[in-house]
């Protein structure tokens, strides 16, 4: 008798069953949710057993006259009544809900609610006719697993009327189509709601991560679906602590907070990463704003635990580790390891996972499949840096991704330099935490009484003559510009008077590969690293986390928590003993050329009010020194500042308005354009177009492919293409799949990309 399959490259029905079940047992999780997801692992995938879908992946089975509707829709059909009988009302729900939700797509809907409704309930018909047949072959496959029998009274119920009505599975989460009678149980405070999320998810998780590991063909990966540490993190990070100082700050303050959901403010430069670390007591979720800060602190917290135990999560993750092994002239040694590093952070598999908000958070939207995160999160320890860095709609969903965490019994830690007031109240409120949560060691360690920044209030607008000036005094300057054009035009001048290799550009309007190239030099200036002298000109790619350090600042006026941020990238971990300062913000006099500084980048509102707390607290016609208590208030009065119905808060209060109303997203690639605000597409500029035309003819491979286009593409606002400039790419190749995969991308017409610059649009 020929075999049931499950996928196309012939893994059958019962070894893909199998193999959920070994990642099951991997992975860390509550007894009680491995017991209910391992019975839905088992019905999961029965449905694959008609006629229908077992022509689609070569299966051999006697035709049955069933309608081809999701295989999922039929799995619960095979469960017996007395299974359900068994696990009560509640559980069965939670079950069933498992079963039907595992593989979702965004066509159910129209079999739950549309157009396709008749076609399940023919299904389900014609079941009740040729079930006993169908019910042989499972068993034959799956018998000595669970006992397989046609649940007749269900199908019969399913012949005339929707699942969903029924009331034996919960509704998908879309608040489009639920009335608010129906929302209401869909509560994450409900517990069977609860479980159900962490079920599902769970079983979510194992389908993916065994369909990875098939499709890889190595089945030792199974046991790396939840890698656990071998060693104690808070010990690791503690002895590398004490050998560079004698009072390790964090110890005393993990003492009574370990695990905790808490809120650490403290100085820029402090040891939050270290903290981090050491707070959290298993699988660790760590979040950053963006990809740059991301990418140096997987580097760092490799450093402390080795490549095997760190994952890197962003949307070119991939093509970041591939452009890394290039640099160090092994990737051929290490192509596989750096491909499941990259395949192993998409189902969070390492005990630390470096990631970019936006792999996170969207899950707040409650996309559908959005439980596979929220199972995670349960079972997790979740840091969230720099909260402040992100727009007033992302800072409102990580709010709410906190509060659901506190519900799903998972754990977070959120750390800043500088916590907004109405974000610290809104977390308090909905995480139930105390004042004694929130974390503020400012007056508590060394760091908080240094002196960093003697600030100095600009006039003009033009950095380059001190910069010049700072440079040729032997300093390490670091120029941050609002805007792209503006930081390119600096570097330009800046060539000028001192030639490209004392002068670097970073901006998001690069090529990866060179800004690749751009952070692996930026690794020399780590704090008490001995990197020489240059000018580093930036935009505000240099915020979030990047851990460099340089002598002098110049930066264009920005809100208060954007220049404390930029602030901390000099002077980390050193006092300023000059009597000049280190530190100008250049903010002209004349408030229409200060607005086109911030246009299209920063609120207007919150800029103003920025300017007049500091003017509350300093007589800024003059050099002032801002210590690091000083900055933290200077954050508050700014923000405290804002009318409640200023544009800022308006935007972060609606935006948790919506999401307690239960609003869910219908696609996961919508969740993540809300969050992101995505505004940018990338883009082939058209003097390079040829070049990647040619080298797309030799790629083999998927990820062959990202590493080439990451030499081409370009992230370009949308605001900045003209109607009819964008043209497809037209790829000649052999290989289909690089076709379909080329079929994405466009070419801008007259924009053109100038290496180590960036890309120039048509005016």
């Amino acid at each position: 008798m020929s075999k049931i399959l499950a996928k196309s490259n012939g893994v059958t029905l019962r070894e893909h069953v199998l193999d959920l079940l070994e990642v099951l047992e991997n992975l860390q999780i509550d007894s009680g949710v491995r017991e209910l997801a391992g019975k839905a692992i088992l019905y999961h995938d029965l449905g694959k057993v008609i006629y229908a879908f077992q022509k689609k992946v070569g299966g051999d089975v006697p035709e049955d006259g069933i309608p081809d509707i999701p295989h999922s829709f039929l799995s619960i059909a095979f469960i017996p009544e007395n299974t359900l009988r068994e696990l009560g009302e509640g559980l069965s729900r939670i079950f069933l809900s498992a079963v039907l939700y595992h593989h979702w797509r965004e066509t159910y809907l129209d079999y739950l609610f549309g157009r396709k409704k008749e076609s399940v309930c023919k299904a389900y018909e014609r079941l009740l006719e040729v079930g006993d047949e169908i019910v042989w072959l499972l068993r034959e496959e799956m018998g000595d697993l669970c006992e397989i029998e046609l649940n007749k009274p269900l199908c019969e119920y399913l012949s005339h009327n929707s699942i969903i009505d029924s009331g034996l599975v919960f509704p998908p989460h879309l608040i489009s189509l639920l009335p608010s009678i129906i929302l209401k149980e869909l509560n994450i405070r409900d517990e069977n709601y609860k479980r159900y999320i962490i079920t599902s998810g769970t079983v979510m998780r194992a389908d993916r991560f065994a369909s990875y590991v098939e499709t890889a063909g190595n089945k030792e990966l199974l046991k790396k679906a939840d890698k656990r540490l071998e060693r104690d993190q808070l010990e690791t990070v503690r002895r590398y602590l004490e050998r560079i100082s004698n009072k390790v700050w964090q110890l005393d303050l993990l003492k009574d907070c370990r695990g905790e959901n808490i809120v650490l403010v403290a100085p820029t430069g402090a040891g939050k990463t270290e903290f981090a670390l050491m707070w959290s007591k298993g699988k660790t979720l760590f979040t950053l704003p963006l990809q740059s800060a991301t990418n140096m602190m997987y580097e760092r917290v490799k450093n402390y635990f080795g490549e095997e135990n760190v994952g890197l999560l962003h949307s070119d993750a991939a093509v970041y580790l591939f452009f890394s092994s290039f640099l160090k002239n092994n990737f051929e040694d290490r192509e596989g390891e750096v491909l499941q590093i990259v395949e192993q952070s998409r189902f969070f598999s390492h005990p630390f996972v470096i990631s970019t908000g936006d792999q996170v958070f969207p899950s707040a939207l409650k996309y559908p499949g959005y439980e596979m995160i929220y199972s995670i999160l349960a079972n997790s320890y979740l840091v969230i840096d720099e909260i402040q860095a992100y727009s007033p709609e992302a800072a409102a969903i990580i709010v709410k991704t906190a509060e659901d965490v506190k519900q799903l019994g998972g754990h977070f830690l959120i750390m800043t330099a500088t916590l907004p007031g109405f974000i610290r109240d809104e977390i308090l409120k909905r995480a139930e935490l105390e004042e004694k949560n929130i974390k503020d060691v400012y007056e508590d360690i060394p760091q908080g009484r240094l002196l960093r920044n003697l600030v100095k209030v600009e006039k003009s607008l033009d950095p380059v003559e001190k910069a010049v000036e700072f440079f040729k005094k032997g300093c390490r300057v670091l120029i941050v510009r609002n805007t792209v054009r503006n930081a390119i035009e600096t570097y330009r001048q800046l060539v000028e008077k001192l030639g490209k290799e004392d002068v670097l550009l970073i901006h998001s309007r690069m090529t990866l590969e060179d800004r690749r190239r751009i952070e692996e030099i930026l690794e020399s200036y780590r704090p008490g690293a001995k990197g020489r002298n240059i000018i580093l000109v930036s935009t505000q790619v240099v915020e979030a986390s990047m851990d460099i350090d340089f002598d002098i600042l110049l930066t264009d006026i920005a809100p208060a928590d954007s220049l404390v941020q930029r602030m901390g990238r000099i002077f980390r971990k050193r006092e300023w003993t000059e009597e000049f300062p280190n530190t100008f913000i250049y903010a002209d006099s004349n408030e229409k050329k200060r607005k086109e500084l911030i246009a299209g980048v920063y609120s207007e509102d919150v800029v103003s009010a920025t300017l007049n707390a500091l003017e509350g607290m300093f007589d800024i016609e003059k050099p002032f020194k801002l210590d690091e208590l000083s900055k933290r208030k200077w954050v508050e009065e700014t923000y405290q500042a804002l009318s409640q119905g200023s544009n800022y808060l308006k935007k972060f209060r609606e935006t948790l308005d919506v999401l307690d109303s239960g609003y869910s997203s219908e696609k996961k690639h919508e969740a993540h354009r809300i969050f992101r605000r995505v505004v940018s597409m990338s883009i082939v500029p058209e003097n390079l177009k040829e070049d990647l035309k040619r080298e797309l003819k030799s790629v083999s491979d998927y990820f062959d492919f990202r590493r080439v286009t990451a030499k081409y593409l370009v992230d370009v606002p949308l605001h900045h293409i003209k109607s009819g400039a964008l043209e497809p790419l037209e790829v000649e190749s052999e290989n289909e799949q690089v076709l379909k995969w080329a079929s994405a991308l466009y070419v801008l017409k007259g924009s053109r990309y100038e290496k180590g610059l960036g890309i120039f649009l048509e005016e």
